[in-house]
């Protein structure tokens, strides 16, 4: 049976500290939230943001791959 869950990462949308990791089934998956969460760093309630653990490595490592911008000639 192939893997059907992820892991989502929820973090503090003032300082982007992380939260908190959680595994969820890809059906019931909900990257968009209203909630907000105790930010230990911030030292109040934030607005949370979700994102797929792992996905902003996977971008910079794509970036990273890219050929570097060299001069014509």
């Amino acid at each position: 049976m192939p893997n059907d869950e992820v892991t989502i990462v929820r973090m503090c949308a003032e300082c982007r500290s992380e939260i908190e990791m959680m595994q969820v089934k890809k059906d019931n998956m909900r990257l968009f939230s209203d909630e907000q969460v105790w930010c230990p760093r911030c030292n109040a309630y934030r607005d949370e943001v979700r994102d797929l653990a792992g996905r902003q490595e996977a971008i910079q490592q794509e970036i990273n791959s890219y050929p570097q911008n060299r001069p014509a000639g």
